[in-house]
This record gives structure tokens, C-alpha cells and sequence, in this order.
């Protein structure tokens, strides 16, 4: 098999492997919310100096490394760091675009040999990844979030999975108000 048969065969198989798979009448990688739901700050967020993100799990503000990757959580992503503290007021965002994307972290580095041909690699580490929902916001002020990202917890790839509407509303808590049209709950 020459190299280009075997690159056609892998972008093939890889693209297999991205199709959604269903569970009953809801896609495996649908989105917890749609265009248009809305996001309402009821309290506002304060993002530190420095920092261009602002971190909610369970309810609760937390800095990065206060985060259980292994439990849902989301942030709040401002346009860029600013060098002094800011407030994000209480708003309505309404949700403009979104994207799935996933995140992967590896324990080490596997080294990437090519042989025959053949890429591979000298780890068996598969390490975790996790979904991330990210949500492109209205925001109409430089000092508004540009996006909302909401992640579900890392795992092993077997058994990743992205973050669900009730997941995400436990993550913002009382703080973040999500208006989703057809789901009930607040």
C-alpha cells in the first residue's frame, strides 16, 4: 500500500469516527443550548487583573487551578487580559454561534516515528480529554464576555462526554439564569 492510500484510508476512518452517534432522539454530541438561547447574569462576575477569564463551577467563582477538571465547569472569556480588574454587569447575552470542541492531555509526550510509511507512536498513554461547548456571545462593550465556555469533565475518551443543559445550569449555579426554548427549568 503506498503512503497516499494509507493517508486516504486514515482521514476515511477519522471521519467516520466524528459522526455523531444517536442515544434515543438526542445526538451524542448535540449542544446543551441553541442559537438564540439566552444567558442571564443576575450578579456580576469579577474577572482579575491580568486575566481575560473567569471561572464558574457548582455555583461558585474560582481561579484555574481551583478547577475539578473532572467535574463540569465553565468561564467566562473576555476579548483579551486587561492589566487592571474588571466587572462583568449583570446582562442578557444571547448565544449567537457555538462550537464543539475537544481538549486532550497527555501525561507525556509520546515520540512520533514514521516507519514504512507508517506514522506511530511509542506511548500507551491515551490520556484524558474533555468537550468543550463554546458560545459565541453578544457581547456589545469591550468589558462584556466575547464567549461562554462550559466543559464537561475530563475523562478517558471512551467515556468523554460534552456537557449537558442541567450539568451546565448546576456549573453557573444562581449566578447565570439559561433560557433554552423547549426545556423547562430556569
Amino acid at each position: 500500500m503506498n503512503i497516499r492510500a494509507v493517508a486516504g484510508l486514515l482521514m476515511s476512518l477519522g471521519l467516520i469516527a466524528c459522526q455523531s452517534v444517536k442515544t434515543g432522539a438526542v445526538a451524542y454530541f448535540d449542544n446543551p443550548v441553541s442559537v438564540g438561547a439566552e444567558l442571564e447574569l443576575v450578579e456580576p462576575l469579577h474577572v482579575p487583573a491580568g486575566l481575560a477569564r473567569v471561572y464558574l463551577q457548582g455555583g461558585e467563582i474560582h481561579r484555574y487551578a481551583g478547577i475539578d477538571q473532572y467535574q463540569p465547569f465553565c468561564y467566562f472569556l473576555m476579548h483579551a487580559p486587561s492589566p487592571l480588574g474588571r466587572e462583568i454587569r449583570p446582562a442578557i447575552f444571547s448565544v449567537l454561534s457555538i462550537e464543539l470542541r475537544e481538549q486532550d492531555v497527555r501525561l507525556a509526550t509520546p515520540l512520533r516515528v514514521a516507519h514504512n510509511g507508517v506514522l506511530a507512536s511509542n506511548s500507551d498513554d491515551p490520556g484524558v480529554i474533555a468537550f468543550e461547548t463554546r458560545m459565541l456571545l453578544n457581547a456589545s462593550k469591550r468589558s462584556d464576555p466575547e464567549w461562554l465556555v462550559c466543559s464537561g469533565a475530563f475523562a478517558a475518551p471512551s467515556e468523554a462526554a460534552p456537557i449537558r443543559l442541567a450539568e451546565m445550569r448546576l456549573a453557573l449555579g444562581s449566578r447565570v439564569i439559561v433560557r433554552v426554548q423547549g426545556s423547562s427549568g430556569p
